[in-house]
């Protein structure tokens, strides 16, 4: 192969020298996007089955509904951290559609924010002040020693394999003074009524969800104090847990908590087969009709408004030390 490309190469020709950027770019972004396909849903394709879970509309729409219902739980709130007003760059990570990044941009027009994920599903058109990487944030990174400002994820449950190499990586990054903000839902549906019925489908769609998960090392029932612990042990300060509820369904008597509900309800209505899929044929060795036999029982247990369900939901942030050397 080397002999054949070396015979396509003529030394009289300059040309031959110089950079085709056009040709690479063409090239990287075909591989990016040659994405797989599974029981009828599209995967990514840059670091394949790094993530479990599809890239495609129904998937995005999944993610966007999400959004907006744990927006809704914040009281509106893009992030808790006390972050100073100075803001120059923020690193937004597992950025998904981008959703959150182009509030940010809205709201802060004058700071360079930078979404990162392993598929390239954001906008192809954005505020000036945002870029859009394809990049695998478990990998080393790139971006030199106190460069950000603000650190933030949402819901990596399930992304993140090694959570304490990543704030390792985040107190690096992070200017001093810099926070670190990780907004997760727990997938461990909760009542506080105890509302369940007998053999409860969801519970059981919960606890298999963590049995597959545990199988690549991750954890999905966590707690706020779980993440805290996380941050404290690579050297992050003033750790600051909050906790919320996001239901699921219109079974709330509180209007906002109603429609917080009914966006979480369409989103798993919707996305559930996606959240299941590939987890329980790849990992656990389920048949895909035995799968969706089980997502009808659990589809209808999410639609009872006579069981009052909820994620458990935490928004944890941490400081880096201002004292902190840079080069830590």
């Amino acid at each position: 192969m080397a002999e054949s490309i070396a015979a396509q190469s003529d030394p009289s020709n300059a040309d031959d020298d110089l950079f085709d950027e056009t040709s690479y770019t063409t090239s990287v972004e075909s591989s990016i996007t040659d994405y797989k396909y599974e029981h009828g849903r599209r995967y990514h394709a840059y670091q394949e089955g790094r993530y479990l879970l599809p890239n495609d509309e129904i998937e995005q729409n999944r993610l966007d509904l999400q959004y907006h219902a744990v927006r809704l739980v914040f009281g509106d709130k893009l992030f808790f951290a006390p972050v100073e007003m100075d803001l120059k760059r923020i690193l937004d990570v597992g950025t998904g559609t981008g959703i959150w990044v182009e509030d940010m941009a809205d709201a802060y027009p004058d700071v360079e924010i930078y979404g990162i994920d392993l598929s390239p599903i954001q906008p192809r058109w954005s505020a000036p002040n945002v870029k859009y990487q394809v990049d695998d944030v478990e990998q080393p990174w790139t971006y030199p020693s106190s460069h950000f400002d603000f650190i933030h994820t949402r819901i990596m449950l399930g992304s993140l394999r090694d959570w304490p190499n990543f704030f390792t990586q985040c107190i690096k990054h992070l200017r001093p003074g810099g926070y670190v903000e990780c907004q997760e839902l727990a997938v461990d549906a909760r009542t506080d009524d105890n509302s369940f019925p007998e053999n409860s489908a969801l519970t059981k769609w919960c606890d298999i969800q963590q049995e597959a998960m545990w199988k690549i090392g991750m954890e999905l029932k966590i707690t706020g104090n779980m993440i805290k612990d996380q941050m404290v042990g690579a050297g992050f300060v003033d750790v600051v847990v909050k906790e919320f509820k996001t239901p699921i369904g219109q079974w709330p008597k509180d209007p906002k908590m109603r429609e917080t509900g009914a966006f979480q309800l369409v989103a798993m209505l919707e996305g559930i087969g996606g959240l299941t899929m590939a987890l329980w044929t790849r990992l656990l060795g389920w048949k895909k009709d035995d799968v969706e036999e089980e997502l009808v029982k659990v589809r209808k247990e999410m639609q009872s408004k006579s069981v009052h369900s909820y994620w458990p939901t935490y928004a944890v942030y941490g400081r880096k030390p201002v004292e902190q050397d840079d080069e830590s």
